[in-house]
């Protein structure tokens, strides 16, 4: 995997789950001043109970109807307009007033108190006029010190609102009559008048039968409307026969057939004109219809004659003969008829009879429109003068039933209003009578003891957010691992200052006390660790905060238990390894990073021989200004795996974490990383960061160590950060426990009081197993 992989970004949920999760922590870490104030609170609130009057409370539901519905409101709208009025009404000075009038006995929030005082006193300190919007029910509530006043108030309110309506309804209903009969007689003077004019228009008008309901119009108007038909009739008779005369004189010019100029003409003048027809020819459809007509009055005659006479007689004979004949005259016609068609009508006498026969109606007609002509302009003047006089008629029909209706309103009004004493528009029943209320309503205990709480909750809470704010500190081994997700595998002493002057390696000067011991526990926690730490870097979140001694002494530790470890530098731009150890003139790790081969060669030419046995350094070399980039080349690992293959521990001091990249370039070689930090000195926030830097690329971090080397003896707490020892265990020994105490350190002849076979052969085997 790429070191420089970043892990998935946190979504903002997540971020504030543990930013929750956290002050949760800081919260169970300051609950002394939680608790502390929660029983102040619990206290005041006792006393707040103690000190504040009681106060009772009674109430009453009313029940509001409105005796005269108005349809043109939805009824929604109309109840809450009318809970809302009636509840404006219960709260009016001049109500209020009336009620503080009829109690008896005043409640003491009433006592020395003025007249135009009473209202605002009611309405702030003791009612509350309440309605359900879903039904005409109205609440009516009083609260008072004292019990029996509650009721008396509500009482009092009931009967002085009662009042106020009847007397302001009567007087209203009285008013509204004097003002209904007034207007009442102003529209009959106006509706007078207006039914004088309408019926001196319709007399001017000539008609009195029309009005706006009438379905019949004007006879005027409909003579108007006769004409127009008649002429329309007759314009368009004129102009068929203007179309035939054209049309006969071109067939009479051409001599082509008149037949269908005849049978044209016969439907448009009638056929009695066809009779008039010169040299009628006898197979014409007139003359075949006057011989079967003939023939059957023949034949009539003929039948009843036989009934009476033999088919001898004379007369059937004759009626015989005279029947063939008749039928020889129809065929003979018939046959003439057939040839007419044939050949056509193309008679020139025919044909100037047709033309004269047209021309005549054509005249006639002309003469006949242009009279109906004359007569239409004259009528139709007529009408247009009348037009006015019905406009004027309708309009004042119009304002006649206008006023009707409203005198018709008027009056249904005058009938529905009542003036008696109980016949206002408006009824209030009462529902639930109040009662004398038996506990006070307020304070209740639970209650200012529960709001207490909560307020002191919330200030505690924001006291310790501001706590946390201001101290930007860690405090507490668990304060640590919660934070960081990490295991504390050890804290650091404060090291007395004679004894930091005279070693340069503290626990090899100073093995029999307490503060070596520190770092005889880191090391042991790094050697139970799960993760593999043969190859362990170790960092700080910024300069000066005893990281170089930490690393020293730990090293120092892994080496007086028999394990040979090799400390690097990797401090190339402030060398406090190199300097603390006074090696800076030895060559070292840059000097090995810009070499091409033979790097083991290179690094055993550079490596230190220390004061305590098995411990050996590989200095930082000469200053470079490109350290970090002289880190990112790969020598770096042929480096640090020549060293794994030649000692048992190899401990790598890396530059801290926030200023420069140093460190994160190393961890990408090394087996694990050890981040050490300063409680008193470094902010949480800067370790928080640098911690989520190394974990960013995915370097493992195998836990935390808390250095407070260089801190002063208290942290500003009340006491030492750490676990500590006891006053009563501490390094030293008895008279007669000389001989052992020889014993257990011969093997290595630097410590007093070292760990014991167990522990020195347990870090044996893990050096060889690595």
């Amino acid at each position: 995997m790429d070191p420089y992989t970043l892990e998935p970004v946190e979504s903002n949920e997540q971020q504030g789950f543990h930013a929750l999760l956290r002050f949760l922590r800081v919260v169970r870490r300051h609950k002394s001043v939680l608790v502390g104030l929660i029983g102040a609170a619990i206290l005041l609130g006792v006393v707040y109970f103690k000190r504040t009057p009681q106060e009772f409370e009674s109430s009453a539901k009313l029940m509001v109807r409105q005796l005269q519905a108005d349809s043109n409101e939805g009824r929604n709208d109309k109840g809450n307009g009318l809970l809302m009025s009636y509840q404006q009404l219960l709260l009016s000075d001049k109500v209020l007033t009336s009620t503080v009038e009829k109690l008896t006995t005043r409640p003491p929030e009433l006592k020395d108190s003025e007249r135009t005082q009473w209202p605002g006193i009611l309405r702030t300190k003791l009612l509350n006029v309440t309605f359900e919007e879903d039904g005409n029910v109205i609440e009516i509530r009083c609260r008072s010190r004292n019990a029996e006043a509650c009721v008396d108030v509500i009482h009092a309110l009931i009967a002085a609102s009662s009042t106020f309506m009847e007397s302001f309804q009567k007087n209203e209903a009285l008013d509204t009559v004097k003002k209904l009969d007034e207007r009442r007689e102003e529209l009959e003077k106006s509706l007078f008048l207006r039914e004088r004019d309408l019926l001196q228009a319709r007399k001017d008008c000539g008609d009195l039968a029309v009005n706006e309901s009438s379905e019949e119009s004007h006879p005027l108007v409909q003579r108007v409307n006769h004409l127009n038909d008649t002429l329309t009739t007759v314009r368009s008779r004129r102009l068929e026969l203007e179309s035939m005369l054209a049309s006969a004189r071109g067939l009479v010019a051409t001599n082509s057939d008149l037949t269908l100029a005849l049978q044209k003409l016969d439907s448009i003048v009638g056929p009695k004109v066809m009779e008039q027809l010169p040299g009628t020819p006898n197979g014409s459809p007139e003359s075949i219809r006057k011989l079967n007509d003939e023939l059957k009055k023949l034949e009539t005659e003929w039948t009843a004659l036989r009934r009476h006479y033999g088919s001898g007689h004379s007369e059937i004979i004759r009626l015989e003969a005279a029947i063939r004949m008749q039928q020889q005259h129809i065929a003979a016609a018939e046959n003439e008829a057939r040839q007419q068609v044939n050949v056509g009508i193309r008679d020139p006498q025919v044909g100037q009879w047709l033309i004269a026969t047209i021309e005549a109606a054509v005249r006639s007609t002309q003469q006949y429109e242009y009279s109906l002509q004359q007569e239409y302009n004259q009528v139709e003047q007529q009408a247009l003068s009348l037009s006015d006089k019905l406009a004027a008629i309708q309009l004042a029909e119009r304002e006649v039933e206008t006023l009707r209706q409203s005198h018709s309103s008027l009056l249904n009004r005058l009938t529905s209003i009542n003036i008696q004493p109980d016949g206002g528009i408006f009824r209030a029943a009462v529902l639930t009578e109040p009662l004398v209320p038996k506990f006070p309503v307020f304070p209740v205990l639970t209650h200012v003891l529960a709001a207490f709480c909560v307020i002191a909750i919330a200030i505690g809470l924001g006291v310790i957010y501001v706590m946390d704010l201001l101290d930007d500190r860690f405090r507490s081994p668990e304060e640590v691992r919660e934070e960081l997700g990490l295991p504390v595998l050890g804290v650091v002493r404060k090291l007395p200052e004679h004894e930091i002057n005279a070693a340069k390696i503290y626990v090899h000067g100073f093995p029999q006390t307490p503060h070596a011991e520190c770092f005889r526990t880191l090391k042991t926690s790094l050697t139970l660790s799960p993760i593999d730490t043969k190859c362990l870097a170790i960092t700080s979140t910024e300069a000066s905060e005893g990281k170089t001694t930490t690393t020293v002494n730990l090293a120092a530790s892994y080496a007086q238990t028999g394990v040979r470890t090799l400390l690097i530098d990797a401090d190339m731009r402030r060398p406090g390894l190199s300097r603390l150890l006074e090696v800076r003139g030895h060559g070292g790790l840059s000097e090995v990073l810009r070499a091409e081969s033979n790097i083991p060669e290179m690094c055993r030419e550079r490596i230190v021989k220390t004061d305590v046995p098995l411990l050996e350094v590989l200095p930082c070399g000469p200053r470079i200004l490109n350290a970090g980039m002289l880190l990112s080349m790969p020598s770096l690992s042929d480096i640090l795996d020549w060293a794994v293959s030649e000692y048992d521990q190899v401990i790598v001091d890396c530059p801290p974490t926030l200023p420069v990249s140093d460190a994160a370039i190393v961890g990408r070689f090394v087996d694990s990383m050890l981040f050490l930090m300063n409680p008193d000195k470094t902010h949480r926030r800067s370790v928080t960061r640098a911690i989520d830097q190394l974990r960013a690329m995915d370097l493992k971090i195998v836990g935390i160590v808390a250095n407070t080397s260089l801190s002063k003896e208290n942290n500003g707490y009340g006491y030492e950060y750490g676990y500590g020892y006891g006053n009563d265990y501490s390094y030293g020994h008895d008279d007669h426990d000389d001989d052992d105490v020889v014993d257990a350190v011969k093997p290595f002849g630097s410590i007093v009081n070292g760990p014991t076979r167990d522990d020195l052969s347990a870090d044996n085997n893990h050096g060889k197993a690595a």
